[in-house]
């Protein structure tokens, strides 16, 4: 009996295999199974940004990271704000627009800046998947490739759903549109002759200065010297023009309309981005469940397949 299990042993050696039924060479995966030990957020430590030290992030790390950008969302929601009216028709309604855009504007604005930094933090995370699930070719199973495949296909999905519905109606609330135009002419009298002149200033709009409703639309008036201002000076009259800039909206009526929308569908605006945030999570959590029983399994055709 013993020179037969002796000649049965050098057989399944022989054979590419091990006594055990298991093959070394399975071995290769096994920094995919060791992903799901992982339960707690590991700090990125800054010394470790350097060609000797530096690691990827693990897919685990990225899967919880994922998943308490939930905790990041708003809780509460803004008001939604009363119809735009149209200025043109009294004065008053000028007023009214003023009051309500400093009144349900800033909420809003908030709500949707707290939604926009957990998009940028959820894209972050998702571009170092590819990097954490890195293998050559040839040492991925065909298997793998598909499981691999199916997962980069629902987070695809994923990040298209928060482009296509959330991301856009954030952008008119954070990024209005907005013109640069003169909003007043300083001249100062007496000043230097080394002044160049600018042609540049023939482009812009220039405001009037008298009407009220200018005052109102701007954002904010920049005094800006040196740099961007545009200084014309002539050496006959020696006098200095300092155009002052403003920054109104092209379309007041619109980026209230633009509020009123993000306010109206906060609720689910808050719920979609949770949803596709929770499906990420969950689509890496299955990938990296099916990738240990892949591993698992390839461990145990051993050297006879």
């Amino acid at each position: 009996t013993k020179k037969r299990s002796k000649s049965s042993s050098k057989a399944i050696a022989a054979a590419g295999g091990s006594s055990g039924g298991i093959d070394t060479t399975a071995t290769h995966n096994n920094h995919n199974s060791n992903e799901t030990e992982d339960t707690t957020i590991q700090p990125i430590d800054p010394s470790s940004m350097n060609s000797s030290s530096f690691q990827p992030m693990s897919l685990s790390q990225i899967q919880l990271r994922i998943k308490l950008l939930l905790d990041k969302l708003p809780s509460a929601l803004p008001e939604v704000p009363p119809d735009y009216i149209n200025p043109d028709e009294t004065i008053h309604n000028n007023n009214n627009n003023n009051q309500q855009s400093s009144l349900y504007h800033p909420p809003i604005k908030a709500f949707a800046s707290a939604l926009q930094t957990t998009i940028e933090e959820y894209n972050l995370l998702l571009s170092l998947v590819s990097s954490a699930t890195y293998q050559w070719g040839v040492d991925r199973s065909g298997a793998s490739q598909q499981n691999l495949s199916v997962m980069n296909s629902e987070l695809q999905q994923c990040q298209e759903v928060i482009t296509s519905v959330v991301s856009g109606r954030l952008s008119n609330v954070l990024c209005p549109a907005v013109d640069v135009l003169v909003g007043r002419v300083e001249v100062v009298k007496g000043g230097d002759n080394g002044g160049e002149e600018n042609g540049s200033s023939s482009k812009k709009r220039k405001l009037d200065t008298s009407s009220a409703t200018t005052t109102s639309n701007n954002a904010t008036t920049d005094r800006l010297l040196g740099t961007t201002a545009t200084i014309n000076s002539t050496t006959t009259t020696n006098e200095q023009r300092i155009n002052h800039y403003t920054r109104p909206l092209v379309d007041p009526s619109y980026v209230h309309l633009c509020h009123q929308i993000v306010a109206r569908n906060g609720e689910m605006l808050r719920y979609t981005l949770a949803t596709c945030i929770h499906t990420a999570q969950r689509v890496i959590g299955d990938y990296l469940e099916v990738m240990k029983k892949d591993v698992g399994h390839e461990a145990n055709k051993g050297g006879y397949y």
